[in-house]
């Protein structure tokens, strides 16, 4: 239709925050909404990001390091055996998930895992020889997992 305004309004948020942008906004209706549902290349490929299993980074995965307090490090430092186990194998539907977790609480009892390449070097050791040969890279399911539980991005779409 010609003569009509276009509107457009952009709002960087997490997607739990949708009534607060709009009341910030001072909308009260919409016609239509476009999501960015993904992860961006620049993402996970920056390394200080820390969510490559490709690059050597630390662990951190936040989408937004403002507003998220939990990050990558500190699941993989703290939470529990069988809460990395199910947080593995619900989000990453990783069928070495119990074996993966049980080699995370191992190896950091002896020193903190800090960064990407300490975490693969630990998934790798977890999953048997066997199993890595075909297939995605070993750390690509984990990695899935802790980012999403670090994000909370499940959870988002359920408040929505």
């Amino acid at each position: 239709m010609q003569g009509l305004p276009c509107k457009i309004k952009i709002a960087k948020s997490n997607f739990k925050n949708f009534d607060d942008v709009l009341d910030g906004l001072d909308i009260d209706k919409i016609d239509g909404i476009f999501f960015d549902l993904g992860v961006s290349s620049y993402q996970l490929d920056t390394p200080e990001r820390g969510f490559s299993y490709m690059h050597d980074g630390p662990l951190d995965m936040r989408m937004d390091k403002r507003k998220v307090k939990k990050d990558a490090y500190y699941i993989v430092n703290r939470y529990k055996e069988e809460e990395l186990a199910d947080i593995i194998y619900r989000y990453g539907e990783e069928r070495w998930s119990k074996r993966i977790a049980q080699f995370i609480v191992k190896e950091r009892s002896e020193k903190p895992i800090k960064t990407t390449f300490e975490l693969v070097n630990v998934i790798k050791k977890a999953i048997p020889k066997g199993a890595r040969q075909d297939g995605p890279h070993p750390a690509k399911r984990t990695f899935q997992a802790i980012r999403i539980e670090v994000n909370d991005e499940l959870n988002i779409w359920k408040m929505l």
